[in-house]
């Protein structure tokens, strides 16, 4: 069987017309020399039908158990046709950045088909410096973050000629089931988990009295895990309106801070967030007395695993929003995303991301309705204040169909009670912002993400400044402070600017 996980489904139950659970990204284009739009369209289509096979979501579609008995599965769409995937999609007058980024505001606030294959293409034309971008978007159902990447290399090349890929990513069984199957399935797997839930007690009663023990260790203890997240404007109930900016930031430059700063990069990038949400609440008259919570996703995959399915937990952190020194807060998000890393690597034998039960899915659909109805995150406690996620992107360039690709800008999903989802990506040598909001929680994105850049330039300066206080006894790092001098940042207007 080709059955979604528990994980897999809770995207598909969760999904109303106010929340589409698709991830997506934004990726400029360079077509090949000589290739009109129209041509290269044609082109992209043959490339993609040829290599379909090889990604199992591409071709398949979902349906649903009888009765709604379990999980959902996979199975073979014998009417697969690429034209209802690749499409284009005119960008409005002028053609700059900020019309493309509306053009994806608007596009991703619609839910993908469910009767088909859940990913598409729209080929965005009409741009003003005559290249073509990518909407590519797919459901959530089908691929966490990490799967994405290994579906880009096969569905793309290291160079513009690129040979036709020989191994993909196993599909499994997708052909439909009889209730008779469907039945022996959910029966195996509940058997499965039984057994499952009897061989890991010791392992999961370990884990409670580790995190017993850390709760009361003064030198450990369990971080942001159980902190309350203060209620902010950005945790209300939404509606279908969505807002996207995209950015850069210069993945050498976070990489020299996170070196001088003996944190991470994914630390720096979440300081930088926790930096820009003070500015821009701070502007409204609105940031808390409480730092904020940023819920993180984590991915929970082994090594060398490509399979197209989500295997990824949440981590709640603090972002430092109280703290008014960036290089202090820096700090203080650098010890409590370490501490929330402990804490759920302590918890890994208490997670699972399958779980089967008679009826499952229906359940799960009524509790969102009602609390969709309810509008109950307009009147609980927030998770988390924002959803902020790291994706390690390709190293070199790619190429799609000839076209090399430029940027890999992610759009992600807002929800109700966490309606701001901020995601950096890497991709060669940048790092790529994206700013994916609901209108009435956010509005203005595109200011959000200059806080983003901003932030980045902040940190800079008083690293810089820390240099040459601290380093009294022998010259500053002249290599630090000479790229915080040169270092490119491309704002999202598609200005490059420079550290001042």
């Amino acid at each position: 069987m080709n059955k979604l996980t528990a994980t897999d489904a809770s995207f598909i139950y969760a999904e109303t017309k106010d929340c589409p659970m698709s991830i997506a990204s934004l990726q400029y284009m360079q077509l090949p020399e000589n290739t009109p739009v129209e041509e290269f369209v044609r082109s992209l289509k043959q490339f993609i039908s040829r290599r379909a096979h090889l990604v199992p979501y591409l071709t398949s579609r979902l349906e649903h158990a009888s009765g709604n008995l379990d999980h959902p599965n996979w199975v073979e769409d014998t009417e697969f046709d690429i034209n209802n995937h690749i499409y284009t999609v005119a960008v409005p007058a002028p053609g700059g950045f900020r019309q493309v980024e509306q053009t994806v505001a608007r596009l991703h606030e619609q839910a993908l088909p469910r009767h088909r294959p859940l990913w598409d293409i729209a080929v965005l034309t009409g741009l003003a410096n005559g290249q073509v971008a990518y909407y590519n978007r797919a459901h959530h159902a089908c691929l966490d973050g990490v799967a994405a990447q290994a579906s880009y290399n096969i569905l793309m090349d290291q160079n513009p000629n690129g040979e036709m890929p020989t191994e993909g990513i196993p599909a499994g069984d997708r052909r439909s089931l009889s209730l008779a199957d469907q039945l022996t399935g959910l029966l195996t797997e509940m058997t499965k988990q039984s057994i499952n839930s009897v061989t890991r007690t010791p392992d999961r009663l370990s884990a409670v009295t580790r995190l017993l023990q850390r709760s009361i260790d003064p030198s450990k203890g369990l971080g942001s895990t159980l902190t309350a997240s203060p209620r902010t404007i950005l945790n209300r109930h939404i509606d279908q309106r969505r807002e996207f900016a995209a950015g850069e930031l210069p993945l050498s430059g976070v990489k020299h801070l996170a070196k001088h700063l003996n944190c991470t990069i994914n630390d720096v990038f979440l300081s930088l967030c926790g930096g820009a949400l003070r500015t821009y609440l701070n502007r409204q008259s609105a940031l808390p007395d409480k730092t904020l919570i940023a819920g993180c996703p984590v991915s929970l995959r082994a090594a060398n695993d490509t399979s197209t399915n989500n295997q990824v937990s949440m981590m709640r952190t603090a972002l430092g929003t109280d703290i008014e020194d960036p290089v202090e807060r820096v700090g203080y998000v650098a010890h409590q995303a370490r501490l929330a890393k402990a804490v759920l690597a302590e918890c890994a034998p208490l997670m699972t991301t399958d779980v089967h039960l008679p009826l499952f899915g229906s359940a799960a659909r009524g509790l969102q309705t009602v609390a969709s109805l309810m509008k109950w995150s307009e009147h609980s406690a927030p998770p988390v204040n924002v959803v902020i996620s790291n994706v390690p992107g390709p190293r070199v360039p790619l190429y799609s169909s000839g076209a090399r690709m430029l940027s890999h800008y992610p759009v992600s999903i807002p929800a109700h009670g966490a309606g701001l989802n901020i995601t950096v990506q890497s991709y060669v040598d940048q790092l790529f912002i994206g700013v994916t909001s609901a209108t009435r929680v956010v509005p203005d994105a595109d200011r959000l993400r200059d806080d983003i850049q901003e932030a980045y330039v902040a940190l800079h300066k008083a690293v810089s400044a820390d240099i040459v206080r601290l380093e009294t006894s022998r010259p500053a790092d002249d290599t630090l402070l000479r790229d915080a001098a040169n270092l490119p940042i491309t704002a999202g207007n598609g200005v490059t600017e420079r550290v001042a």
